[in-house]
Formats: C-alpha cells, sequence, structure tokens
C-alpha cells in the first residue's frame, strides 16, 4: 500500500547536544552524505573518512545546467560545502525524506524521484545528491525511500569557494509569504473565526514546505497511474481527506522498538533490583536503631531462606520450606 511521507529538515554543524567522550565534536556535511550515499567520503575539515553500511540501490547527483564537473564527484561537493560555511552554527544542507511507493519499480521509483527533485529544487539553482535506500520494513517487505540532500547556495564560478558568498534565502521561504502566514496565524489566533482560519490555511499553502508537499503527491500519483495501479497518496491531514480516525505510528519505528526490547528489559530488571535492595537497607537500618538483637535474628533469617531456597534445587522433588513468620 502507498503511504504518504515527506519530512524536510535542515542540518546545521552544531550538534545541539553535548559531545560523548570519544564521539563526533560537530556535524558534517560530509559525513552526511557518506551516509546517505553508501560511500566512504573523506571530510579535509576534520582529517577523517566516513562510512555507513546501508541499503542503499542508487545513488545520483542533480546540477543546474552548466555546472562544473567538480560538483558531479560527492566527495569534492560536500568539502566545498564545508568550506563555504565559517559559522560555528552554520547550516550545511537542506535534507528531504521521501517514502516511495512498493507499487513501483526500483527503475520506476528512480525515475519518479529524478523528476521530481529536478523540476522542484535544481531547477531553482539548487545541487541535489540523491541516495535511495531499500531496507526490511516491520511488516517483512521493502521499505524504499530517498534521502536528497540540497545545497542552500547558488553556484558561483566567481567566487573562490565555487559558491555564492550569501545563502538563498527565498528557498527556505519567500518574505512576502512568510509575513502573510505569520499576519494570518496571528489574526486566527486573536478571533478563532472560521474565515480566518480559512485565511491561514490559504496562506499556509503557498509557504515552500507546503507547496513541496503538494507537489511530492502529484508526482507520485501520476507514477503510481502510469504504472496501472490504483494506489494513491494525500499529502493532507485525514481531517481534511474526510478520514476521522487516529493518525497511525509508522511500521518502522516497530523495529527499533524490538531491538530496544531487551535492553529496556535488562534496565527495567537492574533498577527494580535496586529499589528492593533500597527497601531492604532500610528495614534493616531500622532493626538496627530499634533493637541490635532483633537485627540479628533478621539476617539469621533471611540466611535460613537462602539456605532453604538453595537446598530446593538440590534435593529432586523437594518441598520448598516455609518461611518463617517475624516474630
Amino acid at each position: 500500500m502507498a503511504i504518504y511521507h515527506l519530512r524536510l529538515k535542515v542540518l546545521t554543524r552544531a550538534l545541539g547536544r553535548a559531545a560523548r567522550p570519544g564521539g563526533a565534536t560537530r556535524n558534517s556535511a560530509v559525513a552526511g552524505a557518506a551516509y546517505r550515499s553508501g560511500e566512504r567520503l573523506y571530510d579535509e575539515s576534520q582529517g577523517k573518512w566516513f562510512q555507513y553500511p546501508n541499503d542503499v540501490f542508487h545513488t545520483e547527483i542533480l546540477a543546474p545546467e552548466g555546472a562544473p564537473a567538480w560538483v558531479f564527484d560527492r566527495q569534492t561537493l560536500w568539502n566545498v560545502v564545508e568550506q563555504s560555511e565559517k559559522r560555528v552554527d552554520a547550516q550545511l544542507y537542506r535534507e528531504i525524506e521521501i517514502t516511495l511507493p512498493r507499487e513501483l519499480t526500483q527503475e520506476q521509483q528512480i525515475t519518479l524521484v529524478r523528476e521530481f527533485v529536478g523540476d522542484q529544487f535544481v531547477s531553482l539553482g539548487m545541487v541535489a545528491d540523491i541516495g535511495l535506500h531499500r531496507p526490511d520494513a516491520s511488516d517483512g517487505e521493502a521499505q524504499p525511500h530517498a534521502h536528497v540532500l540540497l545545497t542552500m547556495r547558488r553556484l558561483d564560478s566567481s567566487h573562490p569557494t565555487g559558491f555564492s558568498p550569501t545563502k538563498e534565502r527565498d528557498w527556505n521561504e519567500r518574505p512576502d509569504i512568510a509575513r502573510m502566514a505569520a499576519e494570518a496565524r496571528k489574526r486566527f489566533n486573536d478571533t478563532g473565526l472560521p474565515e480566518d482560519k480559512d485565511v491561514m490555511e490559504a496562506t499556509e499553502a503557498l509557504r515552500n514546505v507546503n507547496v513541496w508537499r503538494a507537489q511530492w503527491a502529484g508526482y507520485a500519483n501520476r507514477a503510481l497511474e502510469a504504472a496501472g495501479t490504483e494506489a494513491r497518496i494525500d499529502h493532507r491531514t485525514l481531517e481534511k481527506q474526510g478520514i476521522f480516525r487516529l493518525p497511525e505510528i509508522a511500521l518502522g519505528i516497530a523495529r527499533h522498538i524490538e531491538k530496544a526490547y531487551d535492553y529496556l528489559k535488562e534496565r527495567i530488571t537492574q533498577w527494580v533490583a535496586i529499589k528492593k535492595r533500597a527497601e531492604l537497607y532500610k528495614e534493616v537500618e531500622h532493626y538496627r536503631l530499634r533493637d541490635p538483637v532483633q537485627l540479628a535474628e533478621f539476617v539469621l533469617r533471611l540466611a535460613d531462606m537462602a539456605e532453604g531456597f538453595a537446598a530446593s534445587f538440590r534435593k529432586p522433588n523437594a518441598p520448598i520450606p516455609e518461611v518463617p513468620h517475624e516474630r
């Protein structure tokens, strides 16, 4: 069954969390490209090689017409992107993650992604690094999806780095659209009127992220129709589609839960043991302060219980010993 999933995010150089001992101290565009492509790439700024095993079945770099040859070399491209950014918290690239319809063949999936990315992003001047993955999903079938890394500066041969000295802000959001959307949202928050909600939703639909989300549904559905399948996807919310049910959890998370189960079970067992031991220490301390003699008797009873329990496993069919009652 074809499902809709398109997520956009921007990778910044800053980790956004405290660095782990021996781990990375910052994010890297080269490392990100190595993971999405499955290639072994060298990060010149850090003096490190990066390679991550994964289920990549196709990679490709798309660039605007007339782009120089170095753009199509993945290692060179992302090292140049790194060199173009000076800030410690610089934005390195925009990533789009897309779920691909299972109903399409691999060649059809490649063609679909190539056309969508070329029309919607490369035509604007972005360089796009595409990696198509095909891991196993939690239901045992393939889970094809694409990672698309997009540059955030225009190519500029007059600049030493090969990229423009300034980022293309319109690729984030056109200022006029951002202003209209903010004003419409504020008006609806102030009034709560249905007509103001309609205006807000209409302006929100003009934002880049929502334009691209809607466009992906159109491209995918045309590809599904051409492939002769009745499956379709829809970028709208369930409410807008007239479907009244709770959204379902993504199947992909199930395999992470499965891997985490053993670890969580062990940690919870340890936590319970610590809590029980703490309660026992508290009881022992109570006896010690009130009556040292009774404490000694309590410890002896524990020893008898442990010995009796162990003995029950040494003798076949031996009855479980009775636990002495506290006096």
